[in-house]
């Protein structure tokens, strides 16, 4: 029986494994009489005092629930702690969970889900074998089979046009003939959809509980009065004529109700909306929603912007007056009270190097040669905690933005800007409130010898861009025109010449220093991948009129290995002080089968990884000699790579999975971006609270803080003001463990959040550069370069390494439908046959002359770089010419990316012949 409109608001049913998932509908059983009022959408949710109860016993489990937006029929929990020692006993498929590396727990359709979505922290029962058999039946076992007939029916046709390909082939010569084994079982089409194979998954979960629900409730898509089922009796058109129905642009998402009077004006069929998502009943299929504003019609960089802004939950309004009630009045000097508790460093050289358009300052460095002929290095952090007291409404703001994001065109503050810009920002010139972390390093080996921390007030020499330090590097001298000062004891004044000859000077220590460290990183088991970046120049206008990869110089690499060292030893430190309420950073070993994949394929092209741990993934990555294949290599292993994460050490019982794998140390957080990212505030607070318990050194035995004390750092008290102000410091700036753990896991939201609408801002702001660069010659788009990353039974997975797109050319779509190969010489082309062995694959095609085709000439003014295929043969046979092409992984291929604006999106087609 299909849906109608009246089962939206639905009556009780006792299973949620017998309700129905709500693309089909409630069914009533067959001897029910008819009618049979139609059944309770949704399970209640269990009380908090019994999931408690329940969570302590084992008998459930928690974690953070994901919807699979390719199948949003398939959702998976992440346990976000170790499964207690009850729970494995109850589930014995748990006893060997490693959180970010086990199968996650499988939830078969709504009913499982069960209201929650992506986000979510939410309890979950494991299902019973027969339970979890009805819950595969009817929402897994069907998508399985389907795509195991497509792949049938795939491979089928396959065969039927191995003979013709090889006859083809027969009449090639050797050396064109790119050599081939046997026949591939790669499929790309599982990836398109989010699966990776038809397997069973070996846990299967129903949710009864939403802990703590995704603090990011906004959306954006359309409202219109169409419901999402049939229309209904005539006895629900009077309420369903109160409603309008809201469809949002992720499909991951509800489909979700609106009150029709909160609605001033009913937007357009075009035209996009934001609503805040509301309460969602057990007894309705769909949640309701609260109208927001009306973003208008989609197609400009204006709106386009406002909608990814407003999709990723991004803060753009104005801070409330009691968060700005909690900033000190300006102009602001350092209290003379609060100079007591610092340590007084203004008169070391200290500087910034930063890119030139940064104004938010969090770090600075600073380089001192001692007189047993090592040196001193400190970084320098913001200490934005001294202004963002905890339990402020200040301090709660910042917790829910949690981040800074970062948008082509301009940035959205965690904090306001007279923080961000001004009073925590380490400009030049000006005292200002630090944490710093100091080393005593031997430098013929850049050993560190002991470390310090402590609460101190610097002055930055200067502020310099990247630039700026790399023509240093190279031989130069600071610019006349870079502003640079030192502090005398009294006051601040114009640098000496002396004080510049020490930045150049220190310049030179941070960069040799830097080359030895990031050496011995990558040769103890460091690994690092590199995606294309993009940096857009714009107009005026705010148009872009420029694009290229971003460069990395060695000036980059200078700061970040002295940052990540920072990390490192704030980790140690923060750990060794309070090791169940830590607030830590861990990345989890790639996914093994997507890296097995990877590997297998790059097995056929004679490239072996060696996967056993980061380091050897790295020796392998090192040993490719060509760039271009370099680059390729490193792009397919993004592929199976895991995003890192915060967590709270409490829940973690095994502390060997504290370990970030792409820098293969045991210990890492966030310490040296507070001005941006919540996590480091409240690692700074954890440092405070540290320095409060332990003084300025560790002198206690820890694997990873050297228990030598240098006589060269600072001799100080170790408490600040906080600590000495508040009574029972601790409890104030050590949060307790579970508290930790939701302010890590919103930490992970809102950065996954930022980075997804900072990537959507790169791809709306290419999409309009290369329209406006299409649109000046009347073209369709841009030819460029790509490279072969995978080929499987149905298609070609590429990149384009000057603008960093990615996707597949699917076979059968270009034999199949008309307009899916650009042409480039004026004639038809038209793929009929062809035939995938492994990492390699032949095309047949046939060319026809079409003199009226125009096309060949507009496309040339748009080759943007020269490519060529690996394998053309001609063979001319009337006015029909037949081409046959091989392709294989790495091979150079040239595409057309054709923009689409409204929406932005890119389509990519395959260029015949290659350019």
């Amino acid at each position: 029986m299909a849906e109608t409109a009246t089962n939206w608001r639905a009556h009780p049913a006792k299973d949620p494994l017998q309700a129905q998932d709500s693309n089909q509908g409630p069914e009533p059983a067959a001897d029910a009489p008819q009618p049979k009022p139609p059944r309770r959408a949704f399970a209640d949710h269990y009380a908090p005092k019994k999931v408690d109860a329940w969570l302590a016993a084992g008998r459930l489990v928690r974690g953070v629930l994901r919807i699979n937006p390719r199948n949003t029929a398939d959702a998976y929990v992440s346990l976000d702690q170790t499964p207690s020692a009850q729970a494995q006993r109850n589930y014995p498929e748990l006893s060997n969970y490693v959180i970010g590396s086990s199968d996650d727990i499988y939830l078969g359709g709504s009913e499982c889900r069960n209201r929650a979505i992506s986000g979510d922290i939410v309890a979950v029962k494991i299902l019973t074998a027969k339970a979890a058999q009805r819950v595969y039946a009817r929402h897994r076992r069907g998508g399985d089979r389907r795509m195991d007939k497509m792949a049938a029916d795939r491979r089928a046709r396959m065969d039927r046009m191995a003979d013709s390909v090889r006859a083809v082939s027969a009449n090639m010569a050797p050396d064109d003939v790119t050599p081939c084994e046997a026949s591939s079982e790669d499929s790309l089409e599982s990836a398109e959809n989010g699966r990776t194979g038809a397997r069973v998954p070996a846990l299967f979960g129903t949710v009864v509980a939403i802990i703590t629900p995704n603090s990011d409730r906004t959306f954006v898509g359309t409202l219109s009065n169409r419901p999402p089922v049939a229309k209904g009796p005539s006895e629900c058109d009077s309420e369903l004529a109160n409603v309008l129905w809201f469809r949002p642009l992720d499909k991951a998402l509800p489909i979700m109700f609106v009150p029709k009077a909160s609605v001033a004006k009913q937007p357009r069929t075009n035209e996009i909306c934001a609503v805040h998502m509301g309460a969602w009943d057990a007894a309705s299929l769909y949640p309701s929603a609260k109208y927001l504003r009306s973003l208008g019609e989609r197609g400009s960089l204006e709106i386009e912007t406002e909608l990814i802004l407003e999709e990723n939950s991004v803060s753009t309004e104005a801070f409330a007056p009691g968060v700005l009630r909690c900033l000190p009045k300006t102009p602001w000097r350092i209290p003379s009270t609060e100079l007591k508790y610092r340590t007084d460093l203004r008169q070391e050289c200290v500087f910034s190097i930063d890119p030139p358009t940064a104004r938010d300052l969090d770090d600075a460095v600073s380089c001192r040669e001692l007189p047993n002929g090592n040196v001193l290095i400190g970084v320098h952090i913001a200490d934005v905690s001294y202004f963002v007291r905890p339990r402020t409404a200040l301090d709660r703001m910042a917790q829910q933005r949690a981040t800074t994001t970062y948008m082509v065109q301009r940035a959205y503050p965690m904090l306001p800007s007279v923080l961000c810009e001004d009073l925590c920002s380490l400009n030049a010139g000006v005292d200002r409130l630090a944490f710093s972390v100091m080393w005593e390093i031997e430098p013929a080996t850049a050993t560190v010898c002991s470390t310090w921390f402590g609460r101190t007030v610097i002055s930055s020499a200067c502020k310099l861009s990247y630039d700026d330090a790399q023509h240093v590097i190279d031989g130069g001298h600071l610019s006349k025109s870079i502003a640079c000062f030192e502090h005398n004891g009294a006051r601040t004044r114009p640098a000496s010449a002396q004080r510049r000859n020490e930045i150049e000077a220190s310049i030179g220590w941070f960069y040799r220093l830097s080359l030895i460290m990031r050496k011995r990183r990558f040769d103890t088991g460091a690994l690092s991948l590199h995606s294309a970046r993009l940096s857009f120049e714009l107009d005026d206008a705010g148009q872009p009129v420029a694009c290229q990869p971003y460069a990395i110089k060695d000036s980059n690499r200078l700061i970040e290995e002295f940052m990540l060292l920072a990390n490192m030893s704030v980790a140690a430190r923060i750990e060794a002080s309070f090791p169940d309420s830590a607030l830590l950073r861990r990345h989890a070993p790639p996914l093994e089968r997507r890296l097995e994949d990877v590997c297998r394929q790059l097995a056929h092209t004679g490239i072996v990884i060696d996967t056993q741990s980061a380091g050897t993934i790295s020796d392998s990555i090192r040993r490719i000699s060509d760039a271009d294949t370099r680059y390729t290599v490193e792009e397919m292993l993004t592929q199976p790579m895991q995003r890192a994460a915060y967590f709270s050490t409490h829940a973690i019982e095994d502390r060997a999975e504290y370990r970030h794998y792409a820098l293969n140390a045991p210990l890492y957080t966030h310490f040296t971006s507070p001005i941006r990212r919540y996590a480091d505030v409240i690692v700074h607070r954890l440092l405070e609270a540290s320095l409060a318990v332990h003084g300025n050194h560790v002198t206690a035995e820890h694997a990873l803080l050297p228990p030598y004390y240098s006589p060269f750092f600072p001799r100080t008290n170790a408490t600040g003001s906080l600590t000495t102000a508040i009574h029972d410091s601790q409890s104030i700036l050590v949060p307790a463990p579970e508290l930790l753990a939701i302010m890590a896991h919103q930490c992970n939201l809102r950065k996954d959040a930022a980075k997804k609408a900072q990537d959507a801002s790169s791809k709306l702001f290419l999409v309009n550069y290369l329209a406006a660069t299409a649109l000046r010659t009347s073209a369709p788009g841009v030819i460029t370069q790509a490279i072969v990353t995978k080929v499987g039974e149905n298609g070609i997975s590429f990149v384009t390494p000057l603008f960093g797109v990615d996707g597949i050319i699917y076979m059968d779509r270009i034999a199949d439908r008309k307009n899916q190969v650009v042409s480039a010489d004026g004639r038809e082309w038209k793929l009929h046959l062809w035939s995938v062995k492994q990492a390699s694959v032949t095309l047949v095609w046939t060319a026809t002359p079409d003199p009226k085709d125009q096309l060949a000439s507009k496309l040339s003014a748009l080759v943007i770089d020269d490519t060529r295929h690996a394998v053309v043969s001609l063979q001319h046979n009337g006015a029909v010419e037949t081409v046959t092409q091989t392709y294989c992984i790495f091979n150079k291929i040239s595409v057309c990316i054709i923009p689409e604006t409204s929406p932005p999106d890119l389509t990519v087609k395959l260029v015949m012949p290659g350019v």
